[in-house]
């Protein structure tokens, strides 16, 4: 929470010393300007966003993020996996899957409505 304060806080003072250091090198106003003042101030906001999140987070949840994040590659490796080859076995596995798991859901939907 912290680390989206810090960001969001960061941004203009850090658009701000960018036009100043922008100016004090001689780039004309334009697109390609405000373009790079953009992308340094989205940057640095960035930057010091995520490192006040990892300053302030707890070796806990950095440990159980890192987990989430493996996990998280691991289905997107799959899903590029059934993208290259929708008719392999780890794909099909994945859709009888997600097919009995909307089974599930569906029925019990229908079977807590009382008429």
């Amino acid at each position: 929470m912290w680390g989206l304060v810090a960001g969001i806080v960061s941004y203009p003072v850090f658009a701000w010393y960018s036009k100043r250091y922008l100016d004090e090198q001689g780039l004309e106003r334009g697109f390609t300007r405000m373009t790079l003042v953009f992308m340094v101030a989205t940057l640095l906001s960035s930057a010091l966003g995520y490192g006040v999140s990892w300053v302030t987070s707890t070796p806990q949840s950095r440990s159980s993020q890192a987990r989430l994040q493996k996990a998280s590659t691991v289905v997107l490796d799959d899903d590029l996996k059934c993208a290259q080859d929708p008719a392999g076995a780890a794909c099909q596995s994945s859709v009888q899957q997600a097919k009995a798991l909307e089974q599930k859901l569906l029925s019990g939907l229908s079977g807590d409505r009382q008429n």
